[in-house]
């Protein structure tokens, strides 16, 4: 399955790209796109052994959990477990003989959910030969927002910010300062013409169970949170010092717009701003789609979810998450992106390492990350290697990457794709059944049809995931194929005529949501045929123990009836056979024998009649 659409889109790219072969005759890792390093792999791959010396330095600048952590999340883990301390870690309040356990559990919150002005954002200005990053805090986000150097035609702003309240500060703080893009009607809604989808993505398990555990553990904590508070927002300056209306004075309002909080001048709590980084799973609800601050989902269950995908041996350390992703775009030459994912889109042979990757290091990680990969692709090339250098183009762009992920494309297919390991776990469901009914094992039924049904529903939400993107591409095709028409209509050439047009990336996209919707369907319906033949196997299998156990059943009470005949004699002649003599000396006979003993058979067998007659007529009202 998998070789076939990566024929079918080798031969998509080889079709979209005759009319531009001559231009591609040095490639680089970063100016490749997903379309073409299928048809110009060797180029990429020789590269991808240059960059190791590159991610050794890069995972230096990023330290990872330290051992005293990990105690410190441990011992809050066997408390826990035990009835008398599941209640809140710290419901008391702060004394002197506490403040080490709360300094202790303020680094461990601080570790997981960095104070929302700590948080590092990546703005990528990008001129007509060059694209250069660099980074900054979220705290000073809003300088960036209003001006840029006149020979950068777009400025890329990216923030790793889940939805919630500061993240719509932030977005209608950078809307405000500048003119509305073009509007994608079809792809955005009624009054919000903008760009989001969401995204399919793998991070750690530990990692992921890490998060839901120190939150779940820590936010009823009041001393605890009320010191979080107080650094939470420590860095964000207040209208006084910035050119007008800053982020403190829009979230105060927010806050209480929101109903988060009462008080006026009141921000969210370290918690409320903070639960948007924990990524959804596939299990949570996917009944509607996710636009208000107030509308994310939130961690409700202490444990994560035990998939089915852990079963393969590839994919036994990751977790598949979902995150969404929104681009808001002006028509000064502006974007903003904002997603709280931090987990790895491209699969190749060294998946298991960059999910171990510490902290925010994926955003550097352009391998790994669609992000990464983006800011890094037109580091030498800026916007010559745009079909048209707008703002809009750089939006179509970032939504087919990202959205088209995760795949197995960039390393030359040196992994197993999604589909291919769930193929490959419902392989091995249908071995265990075999092995099952061939050795007979009472035991293993329950376990596989467990296993069976966990499976069939991430596959059904895969599914209607799969068609979710796939009418975000169809939108995305009719949005951009309005905005060519239009540039055409008035005269506006496209700046290279050679590169990858908003359409055909679009189109490319929307290809590889069809194929991939339907090799999910295809799998969705191999797992429900699956359990209907183990369904019908176990029935047979029941049915057969049940004809057994019938036949046991006829044979004792024939066993039964005969010792009813016998056990009489049995008695009289053991009971006359002894030798005493006040019997030997009686005037009895042996027709008086023969009386006794055929007075008690009749006796049985009508009492035995009448027994069986009653629970035939019982048998017979229940029918």
């Amino acid at each position: 399955m998998a070789i076939e659409a990566l024929d079918l889109v080798k031969n998509e790219c080889a079709a979209t790209r005759d009319s531009r072969a001559s231009s591609h005759t040095l490639f680089s890792v970063e100016n490749v796109d997903t379309q073409d390093v299928l048809t110009n792999f060797a180029p990429v791959a020789a590269q991808y052994f240059q960059k190791e010396e590159e991610r050794k330095l890069r995972l230096s600048k990023h330290l990872p959990m330290t051992a005293d952590l990990r105690q410190i999340l441990d011992r809050l883990k066997s408390r826990q477990k035990k009835p008398s301390t599941a209640r809140a870690v710290l419901p008391w309040p702060i004394g002197k003989s506490e403040r080490h356990n709360i300094d202790e559990l303020k680094r461990l919150a601080k570790f997981h959910f960095p104070c929302r002005s700590e948080i590092m954002t990546f703005i990528t200005d990008f001129k007509e030969s060059s694209a250069h990053t660099w980074k900054c805090r979220l705290s000073e986000i809003t300088k960036h927002m209003s001006t840029k150097p006149n020979d950068v035609q777009v400025r890329w702003i990216h923030a790793p910010l889940g939805l919630g309240p500061l993240h719509s500060t932030i977005e209608d703080l950078f809307l405000h300062k500048g003119l509305p893009g073009r509007p994608f009607e079809n792809l955005g809604r009624s009054g919000w013409p903008y760009a989001q989808i969401e995204v399919l993505n793998f991070c750690d398990r530990h990692h992921f169970q890490n998060l839901r555990d120190v939150y779940h553990f820590l936010h009823d904590s009041p001393a605890l949170t009320e010191e979080l508070n107080q650094e939470c927002w420590m860095g964000f300056e207040p209208k006084w010092k910035t050119d007008g209306k800053g982020v403190i004075d829009d979230l105060e309002w927010r806050t209480t717009h929101l109903g988060l909080k009462e008080d006026w001048k009141s921000l969210p709590d370290y918690w409320t701003a903070c639960t948007s980084d924990i990524p959804w799973q596939i299990s949570e609800s996917l009944s509607a789609p996710v636009y208000g601050p107030l509308d994310g989902l939130h961690p409700t269950l202490w444990q994560s979810d035990k998939q089915a995908l852990h079963k393969h041996n590839f994919f036994g350390s990751a977790q598949v998450v979902r995150d969404p992703f929104r681009c808001f775009h002006r028509g000064d030459g502006f974007l903003l992106t904002l997603s709280p994912m931090r987990g790895v889109n491209y699969l190749d042979r060294n998946f298991k390492r960059h999910l171990e990757e510490p902290g925010n290091a994926i955003f550097d990680n352009d391998v790994a990350s669609a992000i990464a990969f983006v800011r890094r692709q037109f580091e030498d090339t800026g916007t010559q290697k745009w079909h048209r250098a707008t703002v809009e183009w750089l939006v179509v762009h970032l939504l087919t990457e990202i959205g088209t992920t995760p795949h197995i494309w960039r390393q030359g297919c040196n992994a197993p794709s999604l589909e291919g390991a769930y193929q490959a776990v419902l392989q091995q469901f249908k071995r265990r059944r075999d092995e099952h009914f061939n050795k007979k094992d009472r035991d293993e039924p329950a376990g596989l049809i467990k296993d069976m049904l966990v499976c069939k529903d991430e596959l059904r939400r895969m599914t209607i995931m799969c068609k979710r993107q796939e009418r975000v591409f169809e939108k995305l095709n009719s949005d951009v194929g309005k905005f060519e028409t239009e540039d055409l209509e008035q005269g506006k050439q496209a700046d290279h005529e050679l590169e990858a047009s908003a359409p055909e990336k679009a189109q490319f996209a929307l290809g590889r949501a069809q194929r991939q919707t339907e090799a999910f369907e295809l799998l969705f319906q191999d797992i429900c045929m699956s359990l209907d033949e183990v369904y019908d196997l176990r029935s047979i299998q029941q049915r057969q123990s049940g004809m057994i156990t019938d036949g046991q059943s006829r044979s004792l009470v024939l066993m039964t009836l005969v010792q009813l005949v016998f056990i009489p004699f049995v008695a009289l002649c053991g009971y006359w056979g002894m030798n005493m003599s006040d019997i030997r000396q009686t005037s009895m006979d042996q027709r008086d024998f023969w009386r006794i003993c055929a007075s008690v058979v009749l006796a049985v067998g009508f009492a035995a009649k009448r027994a069986s007659e009653t629970r035939a007529s019982e048998d017979g009202s229940d029918e």
